[in-house]
């Protein structure tokens, strides 16, 4: 679907920008409010005009969307790691130390060199994301996120 360019009045501006930043309330309700904040600005805005209501929604999903892909990386990261630590402990109780000890530090090394790079990436991309649009939206321009699941259309 080819959307057509939505521009952003004047007035609206400034509602858009604390929309795309309201995932900021994060730091103050961890887990829940990067998906609370622009839930509630969106309701908030939503009936102002079009071009809020476009924006609340391209915030919230993306915010839903990175969520999701942020938990699914979690507990695949906890898993891999925790069978890493089986793997070292049942080839250390089988006799085998040199196996479970190459296990257990192999879990290690994936956690140091594979998992703590994703979080960071997982950390730092909404925040690039977030000060594009607010800079776009500023512009007057409508700013569509990335890799966003549009659960709201």
């Amino acid at each position: 679907m080819i959307r057509s360019p939505l521009t952003i009045p004047e007035p609206d501006r400034t509602p858009a920008i604390v929309t795309h930043l309201s995932p900021l309330a994060g730091f103050v309700i961890p887990t829940l409010g990067n998906l609370l904040g622009p839930l509630l600005a969106w309701l908030a805005y939503r009936d102002r005009s079009r071009a809020l209501d476009e924006q609340g929604k391209e915030a919230l999903n993306f915010q839903i969307s990175w969520w999701l892909y942020s938990l699914v990386l979690g507990v695949l990261g906890f898993v891999l790691f925790s069978l890493g630590l089986l793997g070292g402990a049942v080839g250390a109780a089988a006799g085998a130390p040199d196996v479970g000890a190459f296990a257990f530090l192999g879990s290690f090394g994936a956690f140091f060199l594979l998992f703590l790079p994703v979080l960071l990436i997982v950390s730092v991309v909404p925040f690039v994301f977030m000060i594009l649009a607010v800079v776009r939206v500023s512009a007057g321009q409508a700013y569509h996120y990335p890799l966003s699941i549009r659960f709201l259309k």
